[in-house]
């Protein structure tokens, strides 16, 4: 990967230098500098190539990595009422992001967790006898699907994400903190492009949610959200 940098560099030089080296000598045949400049174009698609095959191979190594270190008898019931285990992990999933996160409980502490980012779900592992468990998090699921997830930033906190589990009877928030606010933003891009590819692949010529639905559904977040504000307001008293 170091070679393929310092090869494009060399390229980069040779038909972009100050003065233009190349062209200097090939002011009588344009026609060479095409072809070099055609070929550096090449070089660069190559490059490209290679690296996305090296991070889906160090990705996918990864994900086998915390896979080994997740405990065989760790189980968890996802707010749909499905049942996601150790397998799961690996079974049809792709490894987008991974990361140590935080997660604030009810009573306002924060927990260290490791964060995955798959292809439809994120999880949130924390650590036990040098062993991962998905963690627990009062009596709310820490595996939580992608499918019409709505992300959104903490008020006057700029480290902080909201994740919230919409079109369902009752809606379940997850307050997530990053290490930084530069963070925050990356987990949130890749979280809506992870859930906007999840809908192109299974949604295939499925009509998409109406105006109404999207409307019945922020006014459930913004209700959720009011009694959590209502919760940590009575906890201060």
């Amino acid at each position: 990967n170091v070679w393929s940098i310092y090869y494009e560099l060399c390229l980069e030089f040779i038909c972009g230098a100050p003065g233009n080296i190349l062209k200097y000598f090939m002011t009588e045949n344009e026609e060479d500098y095409a072809d070099v400049t055609q070929g550096l174009k090449l070089v660069k698609e190559v490059i490209a190539a290679v690296d996305n095959k090296v991070n889906e191979h160090e990705k996918k190594k990864r994900l086998k990595e915390v896979y080994s270190r997740t405990d065989s008898k760790s189980i968890m019931r996802m707010k749909s009422g499905q049942m996601f285990a150790r397998e799961d992990l690996l079974r049809g999933q792709k490894l987008i992001h991974d990361g140590p996160l935080q997660l604030k409980n009810s009573a306002g502490r924060l927990k260290d967790v490791q964060a995955l980012l798959l292809r439809d779900v994120i999880v949130f592992l924390q650590e036990k006898d040098q062993k991962y468990i998905f963690a627990s998090l009062d009596q709310r699921s820490t595996v939580i699907s992608l499918q019409k997830l709505i992300v959104r930033e903490v008020a006057n906190e700029e480290k902080g994400l909201f994740l919230i589990t919409a079109g369902i009877e009752k809606p379940e928030m997850v307050e997530v903190y990053t290490s930084s606010k530069e963070e925050r933003n990356t987990w949130m891009q890749l979280i809506q492009e992870a859930m906007q590819s999840m809908e192109g692949d299974d949604d295939e010529g499925v009509p998409s949610e109406n105006e109404e639905d999207r409307r019945l559904q922020e006014i459930k977040v913004k209700e959720l959200r009011g009694a959590e504000f209502q919760l940590s307001f009575s906890g201060l008293k």
